[in-house]
C-alpha cells in the first residue's frame, strides 16, 4: 500500500522503477512518460461532450510529484503530447506551452520529446522553447525510446539496445466481480521482443482510461502485434492504492473470459 503522501513505486530491476504513471531510469536520471493528449477536452466539445479543461492541471501536479519523488533531472515525453491530428488548437497551443514552460523553468528539467502520431504541428512550439524533438526514436543509454505507432526502427535491433520503452497503446485492464460491476485500471506492460526487453507505459492523460489488454483485441502498435504479447507481464496502477503485479496477459485473458468463451 502506498503512503498517502507518496506515489506508488515498484522496482523492476536495479535501475528501472515504476513511479506513478512513469518509468524512472536511475542510471540516466531520466523519467519517461507518454500520451498526454493535451486539448482532448476541446475535441470532445466538438462531439457535443462538454467537460471543463482540467486534465492538464492534473497532469502537471502528477508530473511534479513524480519528479519530486525520483529527483529526476531529465524528462522524456514519449509522444502524443497534443491530441488533434491536424493543426494546433488554441487550447493545445496555450496548455502545451504553459506545461512545457512549467517543466523547464519551474521544475528545471531537461525536457525532450519523441514524436507521436498526434504530434503534427508540434514543432513550432518546441522550437520556440528550444526543446529537442526526436522522430522516430531517441536513445538514452542502452534504452531506445519510441512512441509505438510505427514498426521498430532498424536502430532498435542493435546489440547495444537492451530496453525498448514506448507508449501509444494506452494499456489497461478491466476487472469484473460476480455481480457484473467493473473497474478499469491503467497498466504497465513488461515483456520481450526480438531479444529486447519492452516496457509499455500507460497514458498519462486522465481522460484516456485505456484499451483493455485482458481481452482478445487487435493491438494498435505494430511492435506489440508482432510480439508474444500473451507473455507480457501486467502491472496495474492506482495512484492512491499502489502498483500490483497481475501476472501474465495470457492468464488474465483466461480468467477474464466468460464461461461461454472457454
Amino acid at each position: 500500500m502506498a503512503d498517502a503522501s507518496s506515489l506508488p513505486r515498484l522496482k523492476l530491476s536495479r535501475n528501472l522503477e515504476l513511479v506513478g504513471l512513469g518509468l524512472y531510469i536511475s542510471d540516466e536520471d531520466t523519467l519517461l512518460i507518454a500520451d498526454l493528449h493535451i486539448g482532448y477536452e476541446e475535441a470532445l466539445s466538438e462531439d457535443g461532450i462538454f467537460i471543463p479543461p482540467v486534465q492538464t492541471a492534473e497532469m502537471r501536479a502528477l508530473i511534479s510529484r513524480m519528479v519530486r519523488e525520483t529527483g529526476a533531472s531529465k524528462l522524456v515525453l514519449l509522444g502524443d503530447i497534443k491530441h488533434e491530428f491536424g493543426d494546433v488548437t488554441r487550447q493545445e497551443w496555450r496548455e502545451t506551452s504553459e506545461l512545457l514552460s512549467f517543466l523547464t523553468e519551474e521544475l528545471r528539467l531537461s525536457v525532450s520529446v519523441v514524436r507521436g502520431n498526434h504530434d503534427n504541428y508540434l514543432i513550432p512550439i518546441l522550437k520556440k522553447m528550444n526543446i529537442s524533438l526526436y522522430d522516430p526514436h531517441a536513445t538514452v543509454g542502452s534504452s531506445l525510446l519510441i512512441h509505438g505507432h510505427k514498426p521498430l526502427p532498424v536502430e532498435g535491433f542493435a546489440e547495444s539496445v537492451k530496453l525498448i520503452v514506448m507508449g501509444h497503446e494506452h494499456p489497461a485492464i478491466v476487472l469484473r466481480d460476480e455481480l457484473g460491476a467493473k473497474v478499469k485500471l491503467k497498466v504497465f506492460l513488461d515483456g520481450e521482443y526480438m531479444g529486447k526487453r519492452v516496457i509499455v507505459l500507460p497514458a498519462l492523460s486522465p481522460l484516456m482510461p485505456g484499451t483493455e489488454v485482458n481481452f482478445e483485441r487487435k493491438l494498435l502498435s505494430p511492435l506489440l502485434r508482432e510480439a508474444r504479447v500473451d507473455d507480457f507481464r501486467v502491472y496495474a496502477v492506482d495512484i492512491e492504492a499502489g502498483i500490483y503485479d497481475f501476472g501474465l496477459i495470457k492468464h488474465l485473458r483466461l480468467v477474464s473470459s466468460t464461461p461461454s468463451e472457454l
